[in-house]
């Protein structure tokens, strides 16, 4: 399972779906006898971007973060474990809009990651979610808006009730060569905690763990700017916490 976390500033002031793994393709009696695709009880009609497999939409219900005793369930429930103070949700639908999956995360229009040899697609707008990040904005506005639906769906909701820290974990799709490190369905975990300014002046990075040595790397630059609405500080700041929290939790796992 592959695991990122994101951190950053906030402007804002301070039933679990069971899914199955059912699909069809058919015709419908619309005029033009447009072929239809269901997925998990949705149905979606098709277009020329249609390439999700019945093979990969096979997968999409096998819900193995929800089996106790698999390795994957297993390892989600150590890392929410992890963070007592975030919501937590792992049982969102896969079928995602391309708005949420790209767009919403700033990808080019020419991003090779939109390509049909990359991604699942049910129909133009419409595919299978290549990762967790695509609901960050959809649970980050849930929260704002008060979107009580999707709020319902949080696990240890009342640890943060507007979704100002939240953890993801699903099942993700990509058209990867298979191979000894890739296959085309697979797991994620994503983090996401907001501050305001206030908050983040007190906040204090979490201590390093004696067994962690942390390493970093990055560098900004033209490539990876800092956004201009953040100051250098503030984004030292949010960075310390982010690094010491990941490698404080790598730790204790496998400690």
């Amino acid at each position: 399972m592959a695991m990122s976390l994101l951190m950053g500033l906030r402007r804002l002031p301070g039933r679990q779906l069971q899914m199955s793994a059912r699909w069809r393709m058919y015709s419908s009696a619309q005029k033009h006898d447009t072929p239809v695709m269901e997925v998990l009880g949705s149905r979606y009609a098709t277009d020329e971007w249609t390439n999700a497999t019945p093979a990969i939409l096979d997968k999409t219900g096998r819900n193995l973060l929800h089996q106790e005793s698999h390795p994957l369930a297993i390892l989600k429930n150590l890392i929410f474990r992890e963070f007592p103070d975030f919501a937590y949700y792992d049982a969102l639908n896969p079928v995602v809009t391309t708005y949420q999956n790209f767009d919403s995360l700033g990808f080019a229009k020419d991003h090779p990651g939109r390509a049909r040899t990359d991604t699942y697609y049910v129909n133009k707008s419409t595919l299978l979610r290549t990762h967790t990040s695509a609901h960050q904005r959809q649970l980050l506005e849930a929260g704002v808006a008060g979107d009580t639906h999707l709020l319902a769906q949080a696990k240890n909701r009342l640890a943060a009730p507007n979704n100002e820290r939240f953890l993801v974990a699903a099942d993700v799709y990509r058209r990867d060569e298979i191979d000894a490190s890739h296959y085309p369905a697979f797991h994620q975990m994503e983090g996401v905690c907001t501050f305001t300014h206030d908050e983040l002046r007190r906040a204090q990075a979490p201590k390093l763990l004696n067994a962690a040595q942390l390493t970093d790397s990055t560098v900004i630059g033209a490539n990876n700017p800092v956004q201009a609405e953040h100051s250098a500080e503030d984004v030292a700041l949010v960075a310390a916490h982010m690094k010491r929290t990941m490698n404080n939790m790598v730790t204790r796992i496998l400690a």
